[in-house]
């Protein structure tokens, strides 16, 4: 495994090519929901990239918005779920945030069923559930690192 993480003019096209595809195949097409999946964000955010080969087996992207810093478009690709993929993904988003965004408060908009997913690395579920993009989600928040 290979893990980067670049700003949005250190991607190369293929590293575009991937990220698209993968969050594409993810986001839109195995949960069903029709969304303009890249946006404005992806210009400003940093994206972490676990590479195994050629192939992009891991991504997130890592921003900053208002008066914190969040993470989202996280995804392990389908044939490696279940492998511990996530939780080292969590581990290079978390030492970004301790590199780039240090002690800023972190606040993420999970997906419902992912919720105690993130418990298990500090994160709290505040407020109730909502609808985003057709899927429910759950504001969850912790310290800065």
């Amino acid at each position: 495994m290979e893990w980067q993480t670049k700003w949005f003019n250190e991607l190369s096209t293929t590293d575009l090519y991937n990220i698209a595809y993968e969050r594409i195949r993810t986001f839109v097409i195995a949960q069903d929901r029709v969304y303009q999946e890249i946006d404005d964000i992806d210009l400003v955010a940093h994206h972490v990239l676990g590479y195994d080969g050629k192939q992009l087996v891991a991504y997130a992207r890592v921003f900053e918005e208002d008066d914190h810093v969040t993470f989202g478009r996280v995804l392990t690709i389908p044939e490696r779920r279940g492998t511990g993929l996530g939780r080292q993904l969590v581990d290079h988003i978390e030492a970004d945030l301790h590199a780039n965004f240090a002690l800023q408060p972190i606040s993420i908009e999970a997906q419902i069923d992912k919720q105690h997913f993130y418990e298990k690395f500090g994160y709290t579920a505040t407020g109730a559930v909502f609808n985003f993009n057709g899927t429910p989600h759950i504001q969850m928040t912790k310290a800065g690192i």
